[in-house]
């Protein structure tokens, strides 16, 4: 069997990708070339994601008529928006290979979540997916703190990001994790998708759980949630929640959930800031010096 050449790690900002890319990443697969590695205040550790890259999908956004903070909307209103890329896979394959250098790779950007499509088309077949979620409010949490919104905002975009994600990842090899393993337990992440990405045919070392514990920083970890948490969390966010919890696990060929329509409450909160206002930027209290200059945006 012809293994993957890479794994997408998707999921919404601020919902530990950085560290599952990590985790992932002391397995074997390399993240893109060090000077191009995104890093920033509020994940001192580094992002584990091209800054090439990134502006990239900054751009695929702003040709949608979208942004990271104004995503594309859900089910069949996407296609119509996504039609106006005009970017081809061609120049984003040669533009993902000059900082991926190496096979087999991950790659994280949680704008990537909202552009599966594209990049699924583009990188073609031999990609598998990791997909991390968190609670929503620790999420909106997070992006309080970092962009100033309102935490209904931020539960909007959590719920706008993963059902983009749940919708686009049909057909794909994909295991889906919570954000709680990857920072609770990381030999024990690292043990799981090891699993999946070697009965997909990638070829990977052994967990090195001191290795694994190292690379995640529990202190990091700011907000704190749990299932029970609901006020502030809109029905269609918990009902996203509930899904998201019962698809779990590792799939060959995944199956999108059964999903109810998206509440208008959703693009409402979306539009109080919309893609023409560019949100806040306020650093960690724990940053100081060049962390008050403006932040890429986003996270893991």
């Amino acid at each position: 069997m012809r293994g993957p050449r890479g794994v997408l790690m998707v999921g919404m900002h601020r919902s530990g990708t950085s560290a599952a890319t990590r985790l992932v990443n002391l397995l074997g697969p390399a993240v893109c070339t060090p000077g191009d590695m995104v890093r920033g205040p509020w994940n001192p550790n580094g992002h584990f994601e091209s800054r090439t890259l990134m502006h990239f999908n900054d751009a695929l956004l702003a040709q949608m008529g979208c942004r990271w903070w104004a995503p594309p909307p859900a089910a069949a209103a996407y296609a119509p928006v996504a039609a106006a890329v005009t970017t081809t896979g061609a120049q984003a394959r040669r533009a993902f290979r000059r900082v991926h250098r190496t096979v087999p790779w991950v790659w994280k950007d949680p704008r990537t979540s909202v552009l599966l499509p594209f990049w699924r088309a583009a990188l073609g077949p031999r990609v598998v997916s990791v997909v991390v979620y968190r609670h929503p409010l620790e999420v909106a949490r997070s992006l309080h703190s970092r962009h100033g919104v309102d935490l209904a905002f931020g539960v909007a975009l959590w719920e706008r990001y993963n059902r983009l994600i749940l919708e686009h990842s049909a057909g794909m090899a994909v295991v889906v994790t919570r954000f709680e393993d990857v920072m609770g337990d990381p030999g024990g992440w690292s043990t799981t998708v090891r699993s999946f990405l070697v009965s997909q045919g990638m070829h990977l070392g052994a967990v090195d759980d001191d290795s694994a514990a190292r690379s995640v920083d529990p202190a990091l970890r700011h907000n704190r949630s749990s299932a029970a948490d609901t006020a502030g969390v809109s029905p269609g966010a918990r009902a996203l929640y509930a899904v998201l919890e019962s698809v779990q696990g590792p799939s060959s060929c995944f199956a999108t959930p059964a999903l109810a329509a998206e509440g208008p409450e959703v693009e409402a909160q979306l539009a109080t800031i919309g893609p023409d206002t560019t949100p806040a930027w306020y650093p960690p209290p724990w940053a100081g010096g060049d962390a008050h200059a403006r932040g890429d945006g986003g996270g893991g």
